[in-house]
């Protein structure tokens, strides 16, 4: 009676296994072909033989040498996995005109007031029907939400990404001092500043309270983000602390002016990126979207002409 074998007796470790021993013609060079210790290969060649009730390799002077039956089963099985595996892989076919897709965007309200009114633009013109959706909080650790495609791309300062290899050098950024223009200068002799500051949750923006704690500096106001600042410095002698580039579109933006001062301490640099996940490198549509990001900072970039003058308080 022939012997049949049901799918479910089989994986794709044991089936990996039998066609390289069947190429090597040695259990040695075949678990190095696959990073796997010998001791496993054997195992797994173990099992198959016993689901198959046949040998398949007999040792001799030249080698594992087949029987017939792994000699039947060596081709038709090696075509299936590679074919499974290019269907696994295979690169996604986006068409950004044509295309319903939904991306969901990792950006701090930072990242979102620099470049998220250009990327709406760039979509809509050129993929109307593809949906924008911006999170600036998630569950669990971002790189797993990367991972695993809850999130597509993250945007901006993330320290706790930086090991990957998969981003993208943006561009840098770093903190400086913003005050009522209206108001005098005083002079650091005369009185110790006080400052407003933003306490936003998950972000590296911490780092400026971290470091207020440690030099025993003690905010006299923090609020939840950057762009309640502004309002909060009118008519006071406080100094918000603000990423200049958010310092510079905001004094554009305001009709009360403000002046941006260079702080008497240093805070690290914010290296802006963009990151993504390795599993995604064939995926057509993230590859198109990571496009449309660089483009807008580029012209972010060239529309902001030289820095506003750094003079101190």
């Amino acid at each position: 009676m022939e012997r049949r074998i049901a799918l479910d007796q089989l994986d794709f470790r044991l089936l990996n296994a039998f066609v390289a021993v069947f190429r090597e013609r040695h259990v040695g060079r075949a678990a190095d072909a696959l990073g796997m210790s010998q001791p496993t290969v054997s195992t797994l060649l173990a099992r198959l033989r016993h689901i198959a009730g046949d040998p398949l390799f007999i040792r001799s002077a030249q080698g594992m040498q087949p029987t017939a039956l792994a000699r039947e089963w060596a081709e038709p099985v090696a075509a299936a996995l590679m074919a499974f595996e290019a269907a696994l892989n295979a690169p996604s076919r986006f068409d950004a005109a044509a295309s319903q897709r939904t991306f969901v965007i990792y950006m701090t309200d930072v990242g979102q007031s620099i470049v998220l009114n250009k990327l709406a633009a760039r979509v809509e013109a050129k993929a109307p029907g593809v949906r924008l959706q911006i999170v600036s909080s998630w569950e669990g650790a971002l790189p797993d939400r990367l991972d695993d495609g809850s999130i597509d791309i993250a945007f901006g300062w993330i320290p706790q990404l930086t090991a990957r290899k998969t981003s993208a050098s943006l561009f840098k950024d770093r903190y400086v001092g913003v005050q009522d223009a209206a108001l005098p200068r005083v002079r650091r002799a005369q009185v110790s500043p006080r400052y407003a500051v933003a306490y936003v949750p998950n972000s590296a923006h911490q780092i400026v309270n971290e470091r207020f704690h440690v030099q025993g500096i003690q905010p006299a106001v923090t609020v939840p983000n950057f762009f309640m600042l502004p309002a909060v410095l009118m008519g006071t002698s406080l100094t918000g602390v603000i990423p200049e580039r958010l310092a510079t579109m905001l004094l554009k933006q305001r009709h009360t002016a403000l002046r941006i001062v260079e702080l008497p301490f240093k805070l690290p640099v914010l290296g802006i990126r963009m990151h993504w996940s390795a599993g995604t490198w064939r995926d057509e549509g993230i590859e198109w979207l990571r496009s449309q990001v660089l483009a807008c900072v580029t012209d972010v970039l060239a529309a902001d002409g030289p820095a506003v003058g750094r003079r101190q308080p």
